[in-house]
């Protein structure tokens, strides 16, 4: 499985710096001493749809792709979610089972919270429950979009989608107040948008010359406030997989 674990004492970064319910005064000295840092390898499994939810994930460095079974047990690519990302903690409080599957595309680490640890932090501080609460619909939020956006939105929407969110943790994790960079596939994006690796690159390059970003050395970097540009109509048409 690769995956390997140990102590952590403090959460480096978040996604939700000013709500984030590990910050809350009253709980924070007892969460760092909860959590526990966990190691996964490339194309390593963290989770799976329909088992029991024992804990939540904060993802520290690395990027984790999202999968759901639809009622044909096909396979429904719901997200990416990178550094800072909470995974879970709808599953946790909720005491059920994990709603998606959770895959590492690199080399991952996370801060682990087990269940019973989270369960005392809610029952101590009326705060972190507030804080939690909100974190869940949040989260719950973007998943109802991301599997709305399957159908609804062209390809080249969706990408545009994934790689703004990755921007965002991108930029959270290095604190940049600049232009963000990070490096994803192209086979890893073209999977969660339901395209072919070339239709993808196409997209990508089409993005590149509006400006909108920027490619170098493997490295995507989007520039501040970037807006979704307007695609010439024959690039931003979408392009399934041909079927089996």
């Amino acid at each position: 499985m690769g995956f390997s674990q140990g102590p952590c004492s403090v959460s480096s970064y978040c996604r939700i710096p000013d709500s984030c319910p590990f910050t809350v005064a009253e709980v924070r000295s007892r969460a760092q001493r909860a959590l526990e840092w966990r190691f996964y390898e490339k194309d390593s499994t963290v989770f799976r749809q329909g088992d029991e939810a024992r804990g939540i994930f904060v993802i520290q460095s690395g990027w984790v792709a999202l999968f759901a079974d639809d009622a044909a047990r096909k396979r429904v690519p719901v997200g990416i979610r990178g550094p800072g990302s909470i995974l879970g903690l709808c599953e946790t409080v909720g005491s059920s089972t994990y709603l998606t599957t959770a895959r590492t595309r690199e080399e991952t680490e996370f801060e682990f919270l087990h269940l019973t640890q989270l369960m005392t932090l809610l029952e101590q501080s009326a705060t972190f429950r507030t804080q939690v609460m909100k974190t869940v619909a949040g989260e719950s939020r973007q998943i109802i979009d991301e599997v709305l956006d399957v159908g609804r939105l062209p390809a080249d929407q969706k990408l545009w989608k994934i790689l703004v969110n990755l921007a965002k943790s991108s930029a959270c994790h290095t604190g940049s107040a600049g232009g963000a960079r990070f490096t994803i596939s192209v086979t890893h994006l073209s999977e969660q948008i339901g395209c072919s690796r070339q239709w993808t690159s196409g997209l990508l390059s089409a993005l590149e010359r509006s400006g909108a970003l920027r490619r170098d050395n493997g490295w995507i970097i989007l520039p501040d406030n970037g807006s979704f540009p307007r695609l010439p109509h024959k690039q931003a048409r979408r392009r399934r997989r041909p079927s089996p």
